[in-house]
């Protein structure tokens, strides 16, 4: 090779050198940039992720549309609780402690059967899209027709936030990190206010519809002359023979036999057993024994048996109700014992007697019962004073009954009585409305009511937008 071509390729080698020089300078300076764009775009998007804990997204998410007004997601958790709120309170005016063996509102929802088609995630799903629907028509009729909501009302949201604070702290908590807390991701201050105050809004609008609806006499004649039969009540007591088998095998026919001899000894006065008092109207009643029940020919102590399936029923005729009576007024203060021991009733009554007298010591009004009842009773009347109004046979227990409707009560009464459920501290208010009239009326207006807010929701439609999928969260 000659010296000018090893030269040639002595200076090509060196351009090569010198471009892969660049080259590496250039890919060099591109993972540079690279690394650079990965760093903001890891602290841009710990931004956004932290905007989104925050709750920040939450809020700004829509969740639904419902007739032109859009929900965010945090608007709608607060709903979802509520409506959670709501069923659960439900169960337990029923049940009690007990409620959390039907709907248990600490473990998470879609874990839990509803039913065999549904998980209770699934059921408060739906209850929350029809409270919804319901709530936005009866806001936006309200605002059409110039409606103001009470002062009182806005008082209650003050006093339910100052309640949240209140409890917050106690729990170390600041109020908002504790309403997020427990009413989902996004729901602050600002959007409890917004939301409790539609809320109520709608429920004072709905009320001071009902309120407004005139019912004349003529039309409550002739309500109950054509649906007499969801009026007329009797009472009566019954007691259930079972003529069920144990165990597969068994002689059904024998079991049924005997229970059939048991209840025609009970009837004939030879076996003695404990009956249960009830009153009910007809349709509320098996058709086994209730045309017996209302025939006119019923007299009081009138006894029979009638066939189930499984077993007998004794049924013995007490009265027909008269519709045309006054139902009453009546506070209470509750005093359950912790158990059922004899020293647990003995402590229930002592508290019991220490708030009668209190009250006697505060002056004894009406006004201090209701302050009394409010700071003591066991009883979800606690909230409202104790109150329980326009109370009508066939309502409360039957001791509690027995005193409100005693001929001799007079106002201003105050008495100590024992029930099932433990001590009533009792106060008599007074009369209230005719039953006759109260329940009659009642029943038309709920009608007239029901009517007006199907109207209201028949067009409406529920649209879920993107946020919907991040909805009840903190529940599940």
């Amino acid at each position: 090779m000659s010296e000018k071509e090893t030269l040639g390729m002595t200076e090509q080698v060196k351009e090569t050198k010198e471009l892969s020089a660049a080259e590496k300078a250039k890919k060099k300076k591109a993972k540079y940039t690279l690394a650079k764009v990965i760093v903001i775009f890891c602290a841009v998007l710990c931004v956004v992720l932290t905007i989104f804990e925050m709750g920040l997204t939450y809020r700004t998410m829509k969740a639904v549309e419902v007739d032109g007004t859009e929900y965010s997601v945090a608007e709608y958790n607060w709903l979802y609780t509520n409506s959670v709120y709501e069923v659960y309170n439900s169960f337990y005016q029923t049940y009690g402690d007990l409620a959390v063996y039907f709907f248990n509102p600490q473990n998470p929802l879609d874990e839990q059967d509803y039913s065999e088609e549904q998980t209770w995630a699934d059921y408060i799903k739906e209850y929350t899209d029809n409270a919804i629907v319901e709530m936005t028509a009866l806001y936006n009729a309200g605002q059409e027709n110039g409606y103001e909501m009470d002062e009182e009302y806005y008082t209650t949201i003050e006093t339910e936030w100052e309640t949240l604070e209140s409890t917050a702290s106690a729990y170390g908590y600041s109020a908002g990190d504790y309403v997020e807390l427990n009413y989902g991701l996004g729901v602050n201050e600002k959007v409890f206010r917004k939301m409790y105050e539609r809320y109520l809004y709608a429920i004072s609008y709905a009320q001071d519809y009902t309120e407004k609806q005139e019912i004349s006499s003529d039309e409550i004649d002739a309500y109950y002359a054509e649906n007499a039969e969801d009026f007329d009540t009797v009472t009566f007591k019954y007691y259930f023979v079972d003529g069920s088998v144990e165990e597969e095998g068994d002689d059904a026919e024998l079991a049924m036999k005997q229970a059939e001899n048991t209840a025609t000894a009970i009837l004939n006065g030879e076996e003695e057993v404990e009956f249960t008092e009830y009153s009910a109207t007809h349709g509320e009643l098996s058709e086994l024994y209730a045309d017996w029940l209302f025939d006119d020919a019923r007299v009081a102590g009138d006894k029979d048996i009638f066939e189930d399936e499984t077993g007998y029923y004794v049924i013995e005729f007490v009265e027909n109700l008269d519709l045309h009576y006054d139902t009453v007024n009546v506070r209470h203060i509750l005093v359950s014992p912790v158990d059922s021991t004899e020293e647990a009733k003995a402590t229930a009554l002592e508290k019991a007697e220490m708030y009668k007298a209190e009250w006697e010591g505060l002056g004894a009004t009406e006004e201090a019962f209701a302050e009394l009842a409010v700071k003591y009773s066991e009883d979800s009347s606690a909230s409202n004073g104790g109150l329980y109004e326009d109370v009508h046979k066939g309502q409360m227990v039957e001791e509690f009954e027995d005193w409100c409707f005693d001929p001799a009560r007079k106002v201003g009464d105050c008495e100590i009585i024992e029930t099932t459920y433990g001590y009533h501290v009792m106060y008599y208010s007074g009369v209230a409305e005719d039953y006759y009239t109260h329940v009659i009326e009642d029943t038309i207006v709920a009608e007239r009511y029901t009517e007006y807010l199907d109207g209201l929701v028949s067009d409406i439609e529920i649209t879920e937008l993107f946020g919907s999928r991040f909805v009840a969260k903190h529940l599940n």
